[in-house]
Formats: structure tokens, C-alpha cells, sequence
């Protein structure tokens, strides 16, 4: 008999084509799986998806995608879930970066934890909101000059604490056409045609920028107005030295010189010496402030200060001069000051001060 013909045969000759024929309805089944993902994942990028989204209430799952999302650590995401629960929010995921609607919610926290006296959590609201501004910052940073809108002003650093602001007249795909000021025409800090420059801008939003360019030459504008036409920059840096959000203010204030004890368990106290000194507040925030004076003080010293806020009273802090920087124009020294000790009610006045709360 035929071995070639029998059923064993038969049966071994069919064993591939099974085989295949099962492997290719799997890769069907997982194709038409994949379209049907495609079509779900599509549909939930559709504005009529989100807005709906939108509309619905903060679950926990929520949360906690937008904590992988975003990077924020489990406490940060519980404190913004309980929030979200007792001010009845919206759904997060799709808001947290909407400013108006974020800054509702979390001042209607802050409104009914300071009626409970509870500073301890009024601090890590605060901490939570200066970290949600600091993400949402992040998502919206500016890879180049291009992307500066005309008006804007870009500000060039010189020598002795001068700054001198250059107004964007035009910004094309070649070039920015930048207004020279009338006070650096014809100084020795005016650049010149193809020098190579570092300016800064500031956003409304209070994001610091670092763009190099270089100069390309310099027209007379409208009006007869000086004007300076720049390369582009695709070298735009974010500047985050500052953790909080700082605000102008312009008060006087009062400050010292720092006597320091150390106790004798190694325990460091503070107090203010005798002699007292009359500075401008120029700006402050929850971790400092900068002072403006005529004394020559520097870096590394220890000073007691005593500010008021509109509205806030006053209070005292004690601080670290972490900068000192003497403007030749004006005779001021600026001294940046880091706090080292202050009462949490007052950091959080400072907080509520600047955010106006």
C-alpha cells in the first residue's frame, strides 16, 4: 500500500494549513481589534468627546491619570483629589491646566481652611498650586524667537545693573526689528552690527526666557526711530531659579544686621540688632524678597526684616542675602534674600498676597 495515500499521511499533509489558516484569522481578529482601538482613541481626541468629559465629575481614576501624566507624587494627587471632591470640581484631567477655572476651585479651598485656622494646609495648597503653575509652564515653553509675539519687549543685560528694554516692532521668518531705546543710543553699552547678544524675556505669565542672537545691522523706523534688526534664536532657555511666584511692590521697610546665639543643645536663634535701616521692598515671595538700599551690603549676611503688605499688616522674617548687585545708574544695591525663618501664617499671607487671594 501507498504510505503517501493513507490517512496518517493526509492528516500530516493538512497540519500546516490548519496552522495557518488559525494564524491568519488571529491576525485578523487583532487587526480588527486595532481599528476598533483606533476609532475609540480618535474619537476620545474629538472636542465633542472632551467638552463632554469636560462637564463630568473628578473621579479618583481620573487623578490618577493625570498624575502619570504630568508627574505628580502621590501626596500631590491626593490633595488635589480631596479638593476636587469637597469643591464639587469638574473634571480635572481636562482643566487642571486652565487657569481661571483651577485658581476658582483652589481659592474656594483656601477661603474655608483659613476660616479653620489651618495654615499647616494652607502651605500645601499653596505648594500644590505653585507646582501645577510650574508643570503647566513647562507644557507651554517657547522653543524660539519665532514664537515671541510682536509688542513683547526683550531686554538686554549691560554692566553696573542696567537693563535696557528693546520693544518688538516686527517679527518676520528672517528677523526681529527691535526699537533701540533713546537711553543706550550712542553708549558704550549699545552693541553693534554683528555682535552676538544675550537678552531676556518675560512673559506675562511671569516665565523668564535667555535667547542669544546677533546683531545684523541697525535702520531708522517709523517716526525716525532707531532701530535694531536681530537674527532669530532657536536657543531659548526657560529660567526656573525662582520656586514661587513673586510680586512688585515698592513699600518701604525696615531692616537690620542678624545676632546669632547657638544654644546648648546646638539650637541657632535670631534677633535683630540695634541699629535699623530704611530700604525699599521691591518684590517678595513666599521663599524671599529682594531690598533695595544705599548701604553697600554683601552676599552671605544675615539680615532681620520687618514688611508690610496692603492689607496683610506686618510681620517679621529673618532672611539670607543669597545676591547683592549695585546699579551704577541709580546707587542702589539689590540684595536678594532667601528667608530663613518665618512664621507659617505669614508665609501664607505672602502666598494669598501674591496671588490675591
Amino acid at each position: 500500500m501507498d504510505a503517501t495515500g493513507s490517512p496518517l499521511a493526509a492528516r500530516q499533509t493538512a497540519l500546516p494549513y490548519t496552522v495557518m489558516a488559525f494564524a491568519l484569522v488571529g491576525i485578523g481578529v487583532l487587526f480588527l481589534l486595532w481599528i476598533v482601538w483606533k476609532i475609540l482613541q480618535k474619537r476620545k481626541e474629538s472636542p465633542e468627546y472632551i467638552e463632554a468629559q469636560k462637564n463630568k465629575p473628578t473621579t479618583l481614576a481620573n487623578i490618577q491619570a493625570l498624575a502619570k501624566k504630568i508627574s505628580l507624587t502621590r501626596q500631590e494627587a491626593l490633595l488635589l483629589y480631596n479638593i476636587c471632591v469637597r469643591q464639587k470640581a469638574k473634571n480635572i484631567y481636562y482643566l487642571w491646566n486652565d487657569e481661571e477655572y483651577l485658581d476658582g476651585i483652589l481659592r474656594q479651598e483656601f477661603s474655608r481652611l483659613r476660616q479653620k485656622n489651618a495654615e499647616a494646609d494652607i502651605y500645601e495648597l499653596f505648594k500644590l498650586k505653585s507646582r501645577l503653575e510650574r508643570i503647566e509652564r513647562m507644557t507651554r515653553s517657547i522653543p524660539s524667537s519665532h514664537n515671541i509675539p510682536e509688542g513683547e519687549t526683550l531686554t538686554l543685560p549691560a554692566t553696573g545693573g542696567r537693563f535696557y528694554p528693546f520693544k518688538i516692532r516686527k517679527n518676520d521668518q528672517d528677523s526681529l526689528v527691535l526699537e533701540v531705546p533713546q537711553n543706550l543710543e550712542g553708549t558704550e553699552f549699545c552693541p553693534k552690527p554683528l555682535d552676538k547678544i544675550v537678552m531676556t524675556y518675560l512673559t506675562k505669565r511671569g516665565t523668564q526666557y535667555v535667547l542669544s542672537s546677533r546683531v545684523i545691522r541697525f535702520q531708522h523706523g517709523a517716526g525716525g526711530a532707531s532701530e535694531m534688526v536681530a537674527s532669530h534664536s532657536n536657543a531659548v532657555s526657560m529660567q526656573n531659579r525662582r520656586q514661587w511666584k513673586r510680586a512688585n511692590i515698592g513699600n518701604k521697610c525696615v531692616f537690620s544686621a542678624v545676632e546669632e546665639k547657638t544654644g546648648k543643645r546646638g539650637e541657632i536663634t535670631y534677633a535683630p540688632k540695634e541699629n535699623k535701616y530704611e530700604g525699599i521692598l521691591a518684590d517678595i515671595s513666599a521663599g524671599g524678597c529682594m531690598i533695595k538700599t544705599q548701604l553697600p551690603i554683601k552676599r552671605d549676611q544675615k539680615l532681620w526684616i520687618k514688611i508690610s503688605l496692603p492689607e496683610r499688616g506686618e510681620f517679621e522674617a529673618y532672611g539670607l542675602i543669597v545676591s547683592a548687585q549695585k546699579n551704577n545708574e541709580t546707587n542702589l544695591f539689590s540684595l536678594h534674600i532667601s528667608f530663613i525663618e518665618i512664621e507659617e501664617k505669614d508665609r501664607n499671607d505672602i502666598f494669598a498676597f501674591v496671588y490675591n487671594y
